[in-house]
């Protein structure tokens, strides 16, 4: 849990992206010179996607499980094509759709991720070199609780030492369907929406805010958010 815990960028400013409530994430408000954005797991939502479109960035949208947008806008690229560890048929490593798209040697751009703990096998198996390349990450990590599951500990606990290598987390929120579980008497939320600003991008320290903050909402917006603290763990 140390590997994710929440910095703090020097003068950056923070705005919410995406629909209220299930579907906005908060991001750093730096998206100049973004060369392209990566929105991984649609189901029936593109807030995300079209406050990016807005600001001129193409997206390129990856969703295997529908059969087209809820809506669509001339900045939108979308493709059924799920995502995985390694491209095969319908299933496609996020290395590959980055080449395929013609940015290998981009360095900025931008990822969401929310692909239904599909997300492990990704960050697990993903090269450093192609991590590196997101200036900006949001990402739903789902079933945290693996990490407590000796048979699939170590797995998780290198898929998110692969998140960070290049990256630190700069805003945390805890998705309130999925609860939390005790772990080795710690509180663990089971599904955290993650922020991760590029390490180059600035001078980080530790995080002094209490999570969530006035920017966020609860996913559920019947059941109250789940309070995380400092999420700093011993």
């Amino acid at each position: 849990m140390r590997l994710i815990r929440p910095f703090d960028l020097a003068g950056a400013t923070k705005i919410r992206v995406g629909r209220p409530f299930d579907g906005g994430y908060v991001m750093i408000d730096d998206f100049a010179s973004i060369e392209a954005a990566y929105s991984l797991g649609i189901n029936d939502d593109v807030s995300w996607d079209f406050d990016i479109a807005q600001r001129g960035i193409d997206v390129f949208q990856y969703d295997h499980t529908i059969d087209g947008l809820p809506f669509n806008d001339d900045k939108f690229h979308w493709s059924k094509i799920g995502i995985a560890d390694k491209t095969d048929g319908l299933m496609a490593s996020i290395s590959d759709l980055i080449e395929r798209n013609g940015h290998s040697q981009s360095r900025d751009l931008l990822l969401k991720c929310d692909i239904e703990c599909a997300e492990w096998d990704m960050l697990y198996s993903v090269p450093s070199s192609t991590m590196a390349q997101f200036r900006q990450i949001v990402i739903e990590v789902h079933d945290l609780y693996m990490l407590g599951d000796p048979s699939n500990a170590n797995r998780c606990r290198q898929a998110l030492a692969n998140l960070t290598q290049h990256h630190a987390v700069i805003h945390v929120h805890a998705n309130n369907y999925g609860g939390f579980r005790m772990i080795g008497g710690l509180m663990i939320p089971n599904v955290v929406e993650l922020t991760l600003i590029r390490r180059d991008s600035g001078p980080l320290k530790p995080s002094i805010l209490q999570f969530p903050t006035d920017m966020d909402m609860p996913c559920n917006r019947e059941w109250a958010d789940i309070y995380l603290g400092s999420f700093v763990y011993p």
